[in-house]
């Protein structure tokens, strides 16, 4: 699906981007000088020494101390498709060596298993964990200070916005990558982003941690979560309603600290974008032979807070155009003259040839928009719903011209006997 596509190519990008290795916007404070020590990183290790259905769950502050008798939280989730799914949680407190062990837990693929640690609003959890058979695991899992400030844990991020044009809406995807180059950990307190007027069907994506974008009703989004030391994404997607409009423009409010900003379009050839302190945008063409237009902005030395919001305009949208669809009206009006002639309301022809007239006329324009509408579609001037039900709206026209004009169908089969009698002609002089 199209829109599988736009957060994957977002993801390639930023796994490209100077600015997501960097993760600092450039003149932050911290941007040279945040360099921690390198430590341990959290992981999920089977051990063979462990007996089968333990977990032990080790916990270490900044600097890989051990935290003693600290509540641990393991989250349970069994799920088979006979059962169903059944969550379970335990708690047990570390020990002097800052050791937390769970034992006794089932093993095999229906089981997954989550340890999890709260330090004020942050909330620290290992990654999922299943249970082997014949040997245990052992969890490493951080636990960091906490601070509601952005500044305080040298924060940056990066931020791709992918939009999609659609019949009757704008689709719209983003993806957020912060990196935290301190040994804070951030949980942000009321950090927002505005979205354009009228958004509808806003659904987050999921996430294996608790950061995440909730929606803010009729503002845009709210970031939660806790931003530990390394990177951590957020995405989510919405709608703006579209009217059928070559050009739209959609303003757009940015969470803290975004060091460098993206915005892709999907785009047909007679599209362009124009995003405010961007650069020109760049034509591309996705993997999957979609043309795409790109363009950027990279924070400047100064701009220690971040990107600030922005509007970008698209034209060119492909549009049928509103005469295209009033054919249908004028057929209907013709066919409305065919009937007044059959009541005795018009002229000095018979009734009989100015239906007939009338009609043929009617066929004509509905005809001519069909081969129009088909021609748009295969150049993707028109999407397949616009596609599906202005042809069906001129098809369901001509039948009942037709049906109601039976001469019609009289001179189509005279037409077709005497194409048939010239080729027989030619093919008996030849």
């Amino acid at each position: 699906m199209r829109h599988r596509y736009g957060l994957l190519l977002v993801a390639a990008l930023v796994a490209a981007s100077p600015s997501h290795a960097q993760g600092l916007p450039p003149g932050h404070p911290g941007a040279a000088s945040a360099q921690p020590a390198a430590i341990e990183e959290d992981s999920v290790m089977v051990n063979p020494s462990i007996a089968p259905g333990t977990i032990h769950v080790r916990l270490v502050d900044p600097d890989g101390a051990p935290l003693p008798h600290v509540d641990v939280k393991l989250s349970s989730q069994f799920n088979k498709i006979a059962e169903g799914e059944k969550k379970t949680e335990q708690h047990v407190k570390t020990d002097d060596n800052g050791v937390a062990v769970f034992g006794g837990l089932p093993t095999g693929g229906d089981f997954n298993y989550r340890a999890v640690v709260n330090n004020g609003p942050a909330e620290y959890a290992s990654d999922p964990i299943q249970l082997k058979p014949d040997a245990g695991v052992v969890a490493l899992l951080h636990v960091y200070p906490v601070t509601r400030s952005v500044q305080e844990a040298g924060i940056g991020g990066i931020l791709f916005v992918y939009v999609e044009t659609r019949d009757d809406v704008f689709q719209f995807e983003i993806l957020v990558r912060y990196g935290n180059r301190s040994r804070v950990s951030w949980v942000p307190e009321d950090a927002r982003m505005e979205l354009p007027a009228g958004f509808k069907a806003f659904k987050a994506g999921e996430a294996m941690t608790d950061v995440r974008f909730e929606e803010d009703p009729g503002h845009g989004a709210k970031l939660r979560g806790t931003f530990a030391p390394g990177q951590q994404s957020a995405s989510f997607r919405f709608q703006v309603p579209r009217q059928g409009e070559s050009q739209a423009s959609f303003h757009l409010g940015l969470p803290p600290h975004i060091g460098e900003a993206r915005f892709i379009a999907e785009a047909a050839p007679t599209m362009e974008i124009d995003v405010d302190g961007f650069e020109k945008p760049q034509v591309d063409v996705s993997q999957t032979g979609q043309r795409v237009l790109v363009t950027r902005r990279v924070a400047v030395r100064g701009q220690s807070n971040g990107l600030p919001g922005f509007t970008a305009q698209l034209s060119g949208i492909p549009t049928p155009g509103w005469g295209r669809w009033l054919a249908v009206l004028v057929a209907s009006g013709l066919a409305a003259l065919g009937f007044a002639a059959s009541r005795g309301r018009l002229g000095r022809e018979t009734q009989a040839e100015l239906q007939e007239r009338d009609a043929a006329r009617a066929k004509r324009v509905l005809l001519d928009e069909l081969v129009y509408l088909t021609r748009a579609r295969q150049e993707e001037r028109v999407g397949p719903s616009t596609y599906e039900s202005a042809r069906r709206v001129l098809v369901e026209a001509l039948s009942r011209v037709i049906s109601q004009n039976p001469a019609l169908a009289k001179r189509a089969k005279r037409s077709e006997r005497k194409k048939a009698a010239r080729n027989a002609e030619k093919g008996s002089s030849a």
